[in-house]
């Protein structure tokens, strides 16, 4: 799936309309061909349908007015009470989380149940006819309703059971940190091993034309906004159609400003108006990040469970230590994958696109700076930080991962190294210390 497209998925996947909308067409299509079915005549050869009797038409519309009118109020109460859990999760875990739970499939189905319950009573029901001479009673698709009805009604028990979950905190960070590790992949299929890997920024420029930037022309951003996906295929694909090296001002996760530079063309002769818009329409933007290329963006998801956790209207260090075991997961997870170069390459070898690489620094800083920032007066979390670097320690670790733990570890000490009034406490700092002092020596 090409960026674009997953971008356009993951729109979809956080809206509450592309799942009823679904459902509901797909039940207005059961309800058509049942309909059919029964006006053509084969009901009658179906065993068991006409031993379900009813009292003639108006029996069938009472009992698929009861369940239409049963299933839109149950909807609307659905809706409402998830209403009241977003409100819920975004005032206790961050408002950047809201897109996790609109993402449920879980809620969007028994809401999409819900209301092609509905749809499907209400043409079930435009089809029953009690004219003089002219009586028809569609008994296949009223059974289907009564079908409908009961699984409609089994989804809500699963929903109170899926709601009481929803907001519980280690549910909370489980799914958002199922999410972190599944953008890591995505973002880093490759996997790696070694010590000896080069960070991203600091790759050779082979296969860079010399003097090729001395004459560039930079392509003005469109519009403000968070560079939410980026379609590279496109824009090398451009760059060798046009013999020219283009090379992106930002990456994904990054605000980008209108009129300021998207990316720059070399060489300028070659680049004119089609190009231009070309390489915007390559560059999805939006008001908000989003993980689809940008798993930093999990990252600060979870770090912000963490820092509100620590504030002192909440206190509860318990989920802190919860979100930074699960990022050192996440860490030791990135460790044996390869990060993607920042050039990529025709067919030739010949640089065609520079990116702006996600590095192993940028991630480790993002995962522990500000945990660290925010505790540095509570032992219990920096005792876990150094016990989470020693643990992603044990691994293989590429150099420069190795280097950002280090430095970590010389900022908590330099941060929290004073903090510690009782002697026991101080004991057990140091030797944390030590041991993630030691694993990362010993790698």
């Amino acid at each position: 799936m090409g960026p674009r497209l997953a971008y356009l998925w993951a729109q979809l996947r956080a809206s509450y309309w592309f799942v009823p909308g679904l459902l509901s067409a797909a039940a207005a299509l059961l309800a058509a061909a049942l309909i059919w079915i029964d006006a053509a005549g084969p009901a009658r050869g179906i065993a068991g349908l006409q031993r379900f009797d009813l009292t003639g038409p108006e029996g069938a519309r009472a009992l698929l007015s009861t369940i239409a009118g049963s299933a839109i109020t149950v909807a609307g109460l659905v809706f409402s009470i998830t209403m009241v859990v977003l409100n819920t999760a975004s005032s206790q875990f961050g408002p950047r989380l809201m897109r996790n739970f609109m993402q449920h499939n879980g809620t969007q189905l028994v809401m999409g149940v819900f209301v092609g319950t509905f749809v499907y009573c209400l043409l079930a029901l435009a089809a029953v006819r009690s004219d003089a001479g002219d009586v028809f009673v569609p008994q296949t698709a009223v059974t289907g309703g009564v079908a409908l009805g009961i699984a409609a009604f089994a989804l809500l028990i699963y929903f109170i059971h899926h709601v009481s979950r929803f907001v519980q905190a280690a549910h909370v960070i489980d799914d958002v940190a199922t999410n972190l590790e599944q953008a890591v992949r995505a973002s880093f299929p490759e996997r790696a091993a070694g010590t000896h890997r080069p960070a991203p920024d600091e790759e050779p420029d082979d296969g860079v034309p010399d003097g090729v930037w001395r004459s560039e022309r930079a392509i003005e951003a469109p519009r403000s906004g968070y560079v939410q996906a980026i379609d590279a295929a496109d824009l090398l694909e451009a760059a060798r159609e046009r013999d020219l090296v283009i090379r992106l001002a930002h990456r994904p996760g990054q605000f980008l400003i209108a009129g300021r530079p998207l990316a720059w063309a070399a060489p300028a002769a070659a680049v004119d108006a089609e190009l231009a818009a070309r390489i915007a329409a390559a560059v999805v933007t939006g008001p908000e990040r989003t993980a689809t290329q940008d798993p930093e963006f999990a990252v600060h998801q979870l770090v912000e469970v963490a820092l509100r956790a620590l504030s002192p209207g909440i206190n509860d260090p318990y989920t802190a230590l919860n979100c930074i075991d699960r990022l050192a997961s996440a860490l030791a997870l990135l460790a044996g994958r390869a990060l993607p170069s920042r050039y990529s390459r025709d067919a030739r070898g010949r640089v065609r696109l520079v990116c702006v690489p996600l590095t192993y620094g940028g991630m480790v800083d993002a995962a522990f700076d500000q945990i660290r920032q925010t505790a540095r007066r509570t032992p219990a979390v920096l005792f876990r930080l150094l016990e989470a670097i020693a643990s992603i320690a044990g691994g293989d670790l590429p150099a420069p991962l190795r280097e950002a733990l280090q430095r970590q570890v010389e900022a908590l000490h330099e941060t929290a190294g004073a903090e510690f009034a009782a002697r026991a406490d101080r004991a057990d700092y140091y030797a944390r210390l030590r041991a993630a002092l030691g694993a990362l020596a010993a790698r």
